[in-house]
Formats: C-alpha cells, sequence, structure tokens
C-alpha cells in the first residue's frame, strides 16, 4: 500500500488545486472560508482508497435518528463494513462509551459527537480519512486531549488525515502542513508557523489578532493608502503589511494629551463587534485617502484595569477631569480618551461615532508579497 496519497488534483471551483503529497501518519489542516474548505475536503475524499468525513445531520428531525441508524448509513457511503468489533474498538480509541451508540443523535454532546465522528472514520480501517471541522463546539479541556489522540493514533498506525478547522489551536497537531483556502483561491500554503507568522488570508489574520493590508514599498517608505500611516523600511514593490489590533490609541477628542505625534486622523465607527472578551470597533478614515479599515479592541473584560500605555506604572491618582488618563482607567478600558468607565464607553462609541486615532507605526510589520 502507498506511503503517501497525490494532493495534487483537488477540486476548487473550476479550478485544480495542488496541496503536494500527504505521508501516511501526518495530517494536513485547513482553514479558510467555509464553504472553500469543505469543497477541498470533499474533494479529498472522492480519491481513491479516503474514507469520506463523517458529517452528523443537523436540525430537529435528525436530531430524532437513532445514533445506529446514522452509523450504518455513514459505512454504506464509505464503502466499508468493518464489524462490531472493529467499531467498538474504534470507539474505545477515542473514549466513546458503547452505551453511546444505543441512543440518538439529540442525546449526545459535542465531545460525543465528536468522538463518534472519529471513531467512525477510523473504524473504517481506510489508511486516508478525511474530517469537516471534526471539534467544532467541543469544550477545550476534551478537545485538547481528543486532537492529541488523533494525530499520536495517525502517527502509531501510518493514517493519513485531512482535516479542516477555524480554530487556531487545531493545527498544532498539522504536521504535513496548513493550506489557507479563501474564496475560492489557496491563499497560502507551508507550515503553521509560514502561515499564521506572515499572514496572507484574512483568517490567519483574524485568529492572531492583526489587521492586514496590501501595501506599497518605494523609496524607504511603507505606505498601505493613508498619509498618516506611514514607515520606513528597507523591503521594495508590493507588500503585506499586518497592525496588531491594539497598536492604535483612539480618543474623542483630537487633541489628546496621550497622543504623541501630529499623525493623528479622524476616522468614523462603522462597525462593533465582540471578539472574545474584548469588544472591537472597526474604524473608516472620514476623509477621501483610500485604503486602511481599521480594526481596534475597545475593551477588554479579561483586563483588571489601566491604559495600554500605562497599565504596569504606579499612578498617582484620578486627575478629577474624568478623562482617565491616569494608568488608573477604569475595569476593561484600552482607551481612556472614549470613556474612564464601560458605561461611559458604550454611551460615547456607537456605529456613527466620529473619533481620533493614532497609529503606533512602529507596530507595522511589512513582507513582500512573492
Amino acid at each position: 500500500m502507498s506511503t503517501e496519497l497525490s494532493l495534487e488534483g483537488l477540486h476548487l471551483g473550476r479550478r485544480p488545486i495542488d496541496l503536494g503529497r500527504l505521508r501516511a501518519g501526518t495530517v494536513l489542516g485547513l482553514m479558510g472560508s467555509p464553504d472553500s474548505i469543505t469543497e477541498v475536503v470533499l474533494s479529498a475524499a472522492a480519491l481513491a482508497g479516503v474514507a469520506p468525513p463523517p458529517q452528523i445531520p443537523t436540525g430537529f428531525r435528525s436530531g430524532r435518528l437513532r445514533v445506529r441508524r446514522w452509523v450504518r448509513t455513514y459505512f454504506r457511503a464509505a464503502g466499508a463494513d468493518p464489524g462490531e468489533a472493529a467499531l467498538a474498538a474504534a470507539c474505545t480509541e477515542f473514549g466513546l462509551p458503547p452505551e453511546a451508540l444505543r441512543g440518538r443523535l439529540s442525546d449526545l454532546d459535542a465531545g460525543a459527537r465528536a468522538k463518534l465522528v472519529l471513531a467512525l472514520a477510523w473504524a473504517t480501517g481506510a489508511k486516508w480519512l478525511t474530517f469537516i471541522d471534526p471539534f467544532a463546539g467541543v469544550p477545550g479541556h476534551i478537545r485538547t486531549g481528543l486532537r492529541a489522540r488523533l494525530a499520536d493514533l495517525a502517527a502509531a498506525e501510518g493514517r493519513g488525515i485531512v482535516f479542516s478547522s477555524d480554530t487556531l489551536t487545531d493545527f498544532i497537531i498539522a504536521e504535513a502542513g496548513v493550506a489557507d483556502i479563501e474564496k475560492g483561491e489557496l491563499v497560502a500554503f507551508g507550515s503553521l508557523a509560514s502561515v499564521v507568522s506572515e499572514p496572507r488570508g484574512s483568517l490567519p489574520a483574524e485568529l492572531t489578532g492583526v489587521n492586514i493590508w496590501s501595501g506599497l514599498a518605494r523609496k524607504g517608505w511603507l505606505s498601505i493608502g493613508h498619509s498618516a500611516v506611514r514607515a520606513r523600511t528597507e523591503l521594495d514593490g508590493k507588500v503585506f503589511v499586518t497592525l496588531p489590533w491594539r497598536s492604535a490609541l483612539v480618543s474623542l477628542d483630537e487633541h489628546d494629551p496621550a497622543f504623541t505625534s501630529a499623525a493623528v486622523f479622524e476616522a468614523i465607527v462603522v462597525g462593533l463587534r465582540d471578539r472574545g472578551t474584548a469588544i472591537q470597533a472597526k474604524l473608516s478614515p472620514v476623509d477621501t485617502e483610500m485604503g486602511l479599515a481599521l480594526d481596534v479592541d475597545l475593551a477588554d473584560l479579561a483586563r483588571l484595569g489601566g491604559t495600554s500605555a500605562g497599565a504596569g506604572e504606579d499612578s498617582a491618582g484620578d486627575s478629577g477631569d474624568g478623562s482617565g488618563a491616569d494608568s488608573g482607567a477604569g475595569f476593561g478600558i484600552l482607551h481612556p480618551g472614549l470613556g474612564a468607565t464601560l458605561a461611559q464607553l458604550r454611551a460615547a462609541v456607537r456605529v456613527g461615532t466620529h473619533v481620533f486615532v493614532e497609529v503606533d507605526t512602529s507596530a507595522l510589520r511589512a513582507y513582500s508579497v512573492e
């Protein structure tokens, strides 16, 4: 039996996609647009000798389906007849108790569903397995162990795996590499370190907490389309540029004393969202210059207090003017110029609010598009 699976002829839309060759005993991870990565997983599953991804049906009616009945349906689709002993052994490998097979799908929690998905594919006996977001919804303490178990078994028994996920930590097992596939295109393919440290697509940037833009390096200057956001560089030509979400200072006051340069520009809040423990805004410059839609963390509820500039400094006490300009700003506050408390921040910042922004250009990071 071959020790490699060619992934050179996979399909993404109407175009072929080349993901090289998968070695037995290794794991390949796919991140990106859900529709695109699902299409690629299914394209891999269509190859000879590859087990299809078990996909537990969703919806109210499907929840009433007996686990055993769905198991038989999957094995028929996979062209497999492993027998009771092989199924029981696979369930044991992934920690799924035998009684889980006797109930309904709706009886299974997220952890049990994930274990069932992994066990069914494993029980087929196929050398090459595929999964679509197999750890979705699984609590962290279970997810870590289950993910490690899958990788260890694959290495020990020489199985090759292609899986998709939208959670960065899942890709720690992707020894064969990570592919970032977005909007019908292969954006990046390489080690997890290379895909994440130099993101070329929106998902790796999102997962690592940075803005990403296409920029231009000319005559020693780096530009992303706004005169207030420039930095020196030794690069030349087209580049990608990243900026962490917490590398800009935002205030309601254009002359906020916290600003340290003249490169302050006015922006409008065009969106607000929760992001983990943080509340985040999307800002757009109000002038006519192109580019620079900027995501900025406004508050972090995991933060015990203090501004981003002075959280570690001793405070002499509040200034008394309500600006919160000292390092003793209220719980969760990252930008005292938007309000000294969460209540003030919520009242002051809405979609449509005009704010003033200073970007820490020293935090800009650029790398070549090539």
